[in-house]
């Protein structure tokens, strides 16, 4: 029932829209286009003054019958750069960009199967779950669309979330993320006129990242250093710098306990170097980007799938992730969502491709778990 053509077209026109995070406005306007065209209302929360977005998030409803559940169905919008003047190459087996850009399947694969489920069961007369659709914002800069959406618009209390690589992987389980920024505040001084003044914060901060542990912790946790930031001139001693980290794990406690031997070594440095220095400090900022999810096997959608893919002869595997989505947020809101896959692979770069027929794969799932059976 899916119509394979129709949702290739729909793919490659939204991705030749330039939709970076925080510019979504003309892939929005695509969309409730194709809404209205389908006769489907929708609204547009007021996130945007809290993402910095040009538009909000859009929400819409199809079905109100209460007999039957209803489902949430999201993607997101946004791109991340390199993102403009997509241009599509359609081969036999997958989509690619002409390689000066990303192809932008993160997240319009998703979208597209969402505007392809929406049209086939409204043109058709077949009993289906209610649906609500949430097409978010800001998604690649810490899912802010997802965070700030208003909630208040939403009834569903399950839902899938079309942002991940593989139909054979359905994601029901995830890690919380925090991100972390070590300050380190030395003392400036000359280089060439009177070093010994001075507390290089880069050398400070270099022997705190050598005493603490990164990459992968154990099976479910990994810290990452991702950026720093340090000193004003070559010819001056710095006195300060920035070390912006990450931390992700399934178990609080390790999360916690992790946190808690980074702060030691910053005890220590301030009790080193404060000696040297009373102004010297070294502290930390920890913010909390998203909580874990651990979805319930038994709930409706994640059988309505199972069965779906085996009515198919689909291969499907219930499997955890190290990585985040809006699904962490719908989860955090009382709305068990799980992550399926839509044929997309090396995301992020210019070597980006989605797999038709795994693309294909995402939507006759999609659908047929959302068609009442009799």
């Amino acid at each position: 029932m899916i119509n394979q053509a129709r949702l290739v077209k729909t793919f490659t026109d939204l991705v030749r829209i330039d939709s970076e995070s925080k510019n979504e406005i003309d892939v929005a306007i695509y969309i409730k286009n194709k809404l209205k065209k389908l006769g489907i209302s929708y609204k547009i929360d007021s996130s945007k003054e809290l993402t910095k977005s040009n538009h909000g998030n859009i929400i819409a409803t199809l079905g109100k019958n209460k007999k039957y559940p209803t489902i949430l169905l999201s993607s997101h919008m946004d791109t991340v750069t390199n993102g403009k003047s997509i241009k599509p190459i359609i081969k036999k087996n997958y989509i690619t960009s002409d390689g000066r850009t990303i192809l932008g399947a993160d997240d319009k694969s998703g979208l597209a199967i969402i505007l392809e489920t929406l049209e086939v069961l409204k043109k058709s007369k077949l009993k289906h779950c209610n649906i609500e659709i949430a097409i978010t914002t800001c998604e690649e800069i810490g899912l802010l669309g997802a965070r700030y959406l208003d909630y208040k618009l939403l009834k569903a209390k399950e839902g899938i979330v079309l942002d991940s690589t593989s139909p054979e992987r359905l994601v029901f389980k995830g890690p919380s993320s925090d991100y972390f920024n070590i300050t380190i505040k030395g003392i400036e001084a000359h280089s060439g006129i009177n070093p010994e003044h001075g507390l290089s914060s880069i050398a400070i901060s270099a022997e705190i990242i050598t005493k603490m542990k990164t990459g992968r912790i154990n099976k479910n946790t990994t810290i990452n250093i991702g950026r720093i930031n340090g000193g004003s001139a070559v010819n001056i001693v710095p006195g300060q710098t920035e070390i912006m980290c990450e931390i992700r794990s399934h178990n609080e406690r390790k999360i916690k306990s992790e946190l808690s031997k980074i702060k030691k070594t910053l005890t220590a440095a301030n009790k080193k170097y404060k000696k040297i220095n009373k102004n010297f400090n070294a502290s930390i900022k920890v913010n909390r980007i998203y909580n874990s999810i651990n979805i319930p096997k038994n709930i409706f959608i994640i059988k309505s799938i199972l069965s779906t893919c085996k009515d198919f002869n689909y291969k499907v595997d219930l499997v955890e992730t190290g990585g985040g989505a809006d699904a962490n947020f719908f989860v955090q809101n009382g709305i068990n969502t799980v992550n399926l896959g839509t044929g997309m692979r090396e995301f992020h770069t210019t070597k980006e491709k989605l797999i038709l027929k795994e693309f294909y794969q995402s939507a006759n799932i999609v659908l047929n778990s959302l068609i009442v059976k009799s």
